[in-house]
């Protein structure tokens, strides 16, 4: 009996325009989508740096002897393969360090005239899931149960041997599986599409990903489908339930979530680039040199000062992380928030990546001075006395050295592994939004009158 319920509000959705339109407008959407982001990442790709600028030289090779003073170098953010399904937030967020050998400077986002012309229309698959089909999910579903009821279908379905559970359950199936059909026809061909341009070769673990992120898209949608029949349930006509579904909608995809960064900024406690600036001040007073120090302990101040500079900066940066999470947490009864979250986690985007790749420079960092400390002992010329900002000199070697594999940046993108397992409770969340709304929308079923109410 349920898969006929099922068959019949399935046929019903699919021979609807407003499922047609759906259709339209999501394969147009995620189509745009991987055009855009394949132009754009070619572009990446193309001029994303394959050694550090600043650091070595056309032969791969570093001055030791001037190595001290080389501050503004930089190492970028790898391009992320799958930045057409999350992207939201990216252009806001740093991709570059700038760094000397002996700590990170400052932490920036490159900006190139292409990504200018590009932003503006940028649109991803995370955004297209969360405004229009989590709004289409309404449009199925608003007057599935309120509509039947006012035309009196509803009193003869259950007049026959089928439970309420079974009809609400059945137009639940029919109107995800729906939603499945278009998201998953406009999917294939984005990726079919994303093949033929050749701009992106996915691996296992992109494949891996794109899956996590079909199953994570069918349970948010899950969410909103039982929020329309929740809607429908509660109401006398299907008038009422499309604004109350309008309403919920507005409330749940932009209200809520654009509250974060307003609750967080109130309630928050980030550090502000003043105090930083302040802090930055107090450094020399915390490090002191004193005119009786040997050149050895002066080289020891100097590194210890500039740790505590890169030790500052990460500090700063997470603090703007945790204000982030914490308008985060207070957004996340909003299944919008945490679909879009889960998405970013998953992908290996937004916050969750950036803190990977400000990790991933330090560790390049101090990797590459240990690198040119160990080349600067086999010079007998030498003092072996590494400073920063002295160049010159016989303290430190002259020689023009290949450190070998430490000059090369390695940024490594979260597996789909590390992704999931930081996504987790976000899932969780999600699966729990679902199995309420469904548990809510039952209850008041199994108790409503199904008659037709007077003047509807």
């Amino acid at each position: 009996m349920l898969w006929t319920v099922v068959k019949r509000e399935l046929l019903d959705h699919l021979m609807s325009f407003r499922f047609s339109a759906m259709f339209v407008l999501t394969f147009l959407l995620m189509i745009t989508s991987v055009l855009v982001f394949s132009a754009h990442y070619a572009r990446e790709r193309k001029e994303y740096p394959q050694r550090v600028e600043g650091f070595v030289d056309q032969d791969g090779k570093v001055h030791l002897g001037w190595i001290a003073c080389q501050g503004g170098s930089t190492v970028r953010e790898i391009p992320s393969p799958l930045g057409f399904l999350f992207a939201t937030g990216e252009h806001e967020l740093p991709d570059q360090a700038v760094m000397a050998v002996h700590g990170l400077s400052s932490l920036q986002k490159a900006v190139e005239p292409g990504d200018i012309m590009n932003s503006s229309g940028a649109t991803d698959w995370t955004y297209v899931i969360t405004v229009l089909l989590s709004f289409g999910a309404g449009l199925l579903t608003y007057k599935s149960i309120s509509g039947e009821r006012r035309d009196g279908t509803l009193t003869l379905v259950l007049a026959n041997p089928v439970s309420r559970a079974t009809i609400l359950l059945g137009k639940f199936l029919a109107a995800l599986l729906a939603l499945a059909t278009v998201f998953v026809v406009s999917l294939l061909a984005g990726v079919i599409l994303l093949e033929i341009l050749g701009t992106v070769h996915l691996g296992g673990d992109e494949w891996i990903k794109i899956g996590l992120f079909v199953i994570l898209s069918l349970i948010f949608l899950s969410v909103f489908v039982f929020a329309g029949l929740l809607c429908s349930v509660f109401t006398r006509g299907p008038v009422l339930s499309a604004v109350a579904f309008l309403f919920a909608w507005m409330a749940l995809v932009f209200v809520i979530p654009n509250l974060g960064g307003i609750l967080a900024g109130l309630i928050g406690s980030a550090q502000t680039p003043l105090q930083v600036r302040e802090a930055a001040k107090g450094i020399p007073d915390r490090y002191t040199l004193a005119p009786s120090m040997s050149v050895d302990q002066v080289a020891t101040v100097k590194l210890e000062r500039e740790s505590a500079r890169e030790r500052l900066l990460i500090s700063y940066l997470r603090s703007l992380v945790a204000q982030i999470e914490l308008g985060r947490d207070l957004t996340r009864v909003s299944p919008a928030s945490v679909f879009s979250y889960a998405a970013e986690k998953i992908v290996g985007g937004g916050t969750f990546r950036l803190n990977r790749f400000v990790d991933n420079a330090v560790r390049y960092r101090e990797g590459f001075l240990q690198a040119i400390i160990a080349a600067d002992k086999s010079d007998p010329k030498s003092e072996h006395r590494y400073v920063p900002w002295w160049c010159g000199g016989n303290h430190f070697s002259m020689l023009a050295v290949d450190p070998g594999p430490a000059k090369e940046f390695r940024d490594i993108l979260p597996s789909a592994g590390e992704g999931l397992s930081a996504a987790f409770w976000d899932v969780f969340l999600l699966l729990l939004y679902t199995i309420i709304a469904f548990a809510v929308a039952f209850w008041r079923f199994a108790r409503q009158d199904v008659a037709p109410a007077p003047g509807t």
